[in-house]
């Protein structure tokens, strides 16, 4: 082979070697993408179980109707529940070790996992005391559940909506009696009295 066919086939061996550097690269970008994306979709899921177990546990510790109360056994499987979503968390957030920890040491949990910890604590507190503050307890999950979400967001904040100053909410009254009149049309089929059955 002359020296210029050489070098021809040298030059295209190059271009191939790099094409194929190329698509692994770009490959490699977008399987990253996926795998975030899913674990995105996976953490929220996972984060969406834990505000629906801390909103129902708020409720069975100061429920504001009284009939109907959760049982203590009731009360105990929402502790189970919760006591699982913490070891499902460490699946996206394994323990914080110290520099100066011993090999045997499995780390602390991280502050997100504190707070779902809190609630299996809470449950568990609540299905085996007879008498316990039950309005106090419903405050500590309150605020637990408040701590977790903006831990939470903080852990996806590059996958979060941005909102503008405009997008701003307002303080809205807790009496529904004191909002301003809707406006947007409702339709309703109208009422109908309830009628006895026949022979009784």
């Amino acid at each position: 082979m002359s020296m210029g066919g050489s070098m021809i086939s040298d030059y295209y061996g190059a271009i191939a070697t790099l094409a194929v550097g190329i698509l692994a690269g770009v490959q490699w970008y977008f399987s990253n993408r996926a795998a975030a994306r899913q674990r995105d979709s996976d953490l929220t899921d996972w984060g969406g179980n834990v505000i629906d177990l801390m909103a129902e546990l708020e409720t069975a510790c100061y429920p504001l109707v009284t009939e109907g109360r959760l049982t203590s056994a009731e009360i105990e499987r929402i502790g189970q529940r919760a006591s699982a979503l913490v070891d499902k968390g460490r699946l996206f957030f394994p323990n914080v070790k110290s520099r100066r920890a011993a090999k045997d040491d499995d780390g602390t949990r991280i502050k997100l996992l504190d707070e779902v910890l809190r609630a299996c604590y809470v449950a568990r507190h609540l299905a085996s005391v007879d008498g316990a503050d039950g309005e106090s307890l419903r405050k500590q999950i309150w605020q637990s559940r408040g701590n977790f979400i903006r831990l939470l967001q903080k852990e996806m904040t590059a996958s979060l909506r941005a909102v503008k100053d405009d997008d701003k909410g307002v303080s809205i009254p807790i009496d529904p009696s004191l909002w301003p009149d809707a406006h947007r049309m409702l339709k309703l089929p109208p009422r109908t009295p309830a009628t006895k059955e026949s022979g009784s």
